[in-house]
């Protein structure tokens, strides 16, 4: 498993060392101004320089480091981190000149999903990557990005491209398999920000019901809290897990790996939803003010769940994994 260590689940010491680093940040840089970032809708150029800095490495190296990072703010991520989701299908495309120059294409339509991207700073070629079955497909979007209300990520401001009328830059058909390698990407990249976002509302929910006080004992040790808090941290360190464990695969060539990162998503978004709307129901009516994180952290949850399609199109892709039934329903990518 590469970048893991060999001997358990600990990560090799030259990923530990980056991941150590990146929570020094993520402490100290990034969550101390999470609303200032917020309401600039960017994060200032030189915190994401140095978030630039981090890049590189392989799949489980990047999923570590996203992780870390979301857990200070992952509010400008989306935008920072390129090509992103989208780094499955620079791979994968055939055309590897064209695939150099589409490196800031960082958004993948995937089937009838609705493309919404986040994008201060957009990339002077409007592209964008299209996968559907085992075709890839790269369009020039006709007209500007559209500004939108950012409701989730809000550093990373907030586009809605409309798809109708775009030019096919390029087209290919991959190898059985391949597309689900190129959403499994997509996912694996949302995968890793929601369990670190998941990690963040856990800690801030422990913290804040360890102190808060209600019946003469903290909140944290009343029997059903207690419960459900435990299962909290049972199912965000097993999405950890996953989410490493697929992100070894890519690196390891494994050909299933596309299927495991998308059923790692599944996890990883279900538990971030779960943590982070149990944070705002122990906070009580603090949780929906903006006082608190709790409410941003569950906005970020919920929109990683639409990414790549949505649940809908993983479940798509694996019941087609699974059964080696291809639905006709996902096709439609440009020629």
């Amino acid at each position: 498993m590469t970048g893991a260590d060999p001997a358990g689940f600990g990560l090799a010491e030259e990923v530990e060392d980056l991941r150590a680093a990146a929570d020094r940040f993520a402490r100290e840089v990034l969550a101390p101004a999470v609303r200032d970032h917020e309401r600039a809708g960017r994060w200032p150029d030189e915190v994401a320089a140095v978030v630039d800095g981090f890049a590189g490495g392989g799949c489980l190296t990047r999923a570590v480091l996203l992780e870390t990072l979301a857990t200070g703010d992952a509010s400008g991520l989306p935008a920072a981190d390129r090509p992103g989701p989208a780094s499955g299908a620079v791979d994968a495309c055939p055309d590897r000149a064209l695939a150099a120059a589409a490196a800031e294409a960082c958004w993948l339509h995937v089937g009838d999903a609705q493309t919404v991207a986040w994008a201060p700073g957009w990339p002077a070629r409007r592209w964008v990557w299209v996968s559907a079955g085992d075709r890839l497909a790269l369009v020039e979007v006709a007209g500007g990005p559209e500004p939108v209300e950012a409701l989730a990520f809000g550093a990373s401001g907030g586009v809605g491209i409309d798809l109708g009328g775009s030019a096919p830059v390029g087209a290919w058909d991959l190898p059985p398999g391949g597309g689900l390698a190129v959403r499994g990407r997509a996912r694996l990249w949302a995968a890793a920000v929601a369990v670190g976002v998941g990690q963040a509302a856990f800690d801030a929910t422990v913290a804040y019901t360890t102190e808060r006080i209600v019946f003469g004992r903290p909140v944290a040790h009343h029997q059903a809290n207690a419960f459900d808090l435990a299962a909290l941290a049972t199912g965000l360190h097993g999405a950890r897990l996953a989410v490493r464990d697929a992100a070894a695969g890519f690196d390891d060539g494994d050909p299933a790996a596309g299927f495991w990162a998308t059923q790692a998503w599944r996890e990883a978004v279900a538990v971030a939803v779960a943590v982070s709307e149990a944070g705002i129901q122990l906070l009580g009516g603090h949780g929906f003010l903006v006082d608190h994180l709790a409410e941003k952290r569950y906005r970020e949850a919920r929109m990683l769940g639409l990414l790549a399609g949505g649940a809908d199109a993983a479940l798509d892709d694996l019941a087609a994994a699974v059964l080696d039934v291809p639905d006709p329903l996902l096709g439609g990518v440009p020629a």
